[in-house]
């Protein structure tokens, strides 16, 4: 089993990052959580010698920026870390897709791979969004008038992702509502495919059976 660890490292960090990201070192705790999940999505994709190469292309810029950030401040860092990490996830949660899409065997890996990528899918939209805020401020407004830190676009892709709509954060210029179009159709897409994908294993495994 190779998605067990990635989606164990990605329900802690949904679980958790509530409780460590307030007060002066939430953004290092915060950064301890995403460093295993960068960690455990290179492992998810080792079994490809091309895949983890790519893979540890984009997780150590991402892993080292990332740090450099909260250790000196930069707004730029912080930016090109989230380059680095959108383009992580979105390799990873392909690769997990692809690896979902294309069994023959529905076993307890792929149930596992199947949840990762939607979390992943979760966290590309997220790094997405603090990546257009970072860059144009002003894209997001909230009902609270607060600003806007990474946990805050954790809660607002996830519910995106869902199709809940709470309404009490909204995307403002076009650039943020294309995203967040973009994520919910995204998100029903993928529910509609893998249950159709789930189903059509399922069916090609009775035939075996019966045969």
């Amino acid at each position: 089993m190779q998605f067990h660890y990635l989606l164990a490292s990605l329900v802690l960090l949904l679980a958790v990052y509530p409780y460590v990201s307030a007060g002066p070192t939430g953004p290092a705790a915060l950064k301890v959580l995403s460093s295993f999940v960068l960690i455990t999505g290179v492992y998810a994709v080792s079994n490809r010698r091309r895949q983890v190469v790519i893979a540890v292309l984009l997780a150590v810029p991402a892993f080292g920026l990332g740090w450099l950030h909260i250790i000196t401040g930069d707004p730029a860092l912080g930016s090109a870390e989230s380059v680095f990490t959108l383009l992580f996830y979105a390799f990873t949660a392909l690769v997990g897709l692809s690896r979902v899409l294309g069994t023959r065997r529905i076993t307890t890996d792929t149930i596992y791979g199947a949840v990762s990528v939607y979390l992943l899918m979760g966290l590309t939209w997220a790094t997405a969004y603090n990546l257009v805020e970072g860059i144009t401020p002003g894209s997001f407004s909230a009902e609270s008038g607060a600003g806007f830190t990474f946990p805050a676009f954790i809660y607002f892709s996830f519910v995106t992702l869902a199709t809940l709509g709470y309404g009490d954060i909204t995307p403002v210029t076009d650039q943020a509502r294309s995203l967040a179009l973009l994520e919910t159709v995204s998100g029903t897409l993928y529910i509609a495919v893998l249950i159709a994908r789930l189903v059509a294993a399922a069916g090609w495994r009775t035939d075996a059976a019966d045969e």
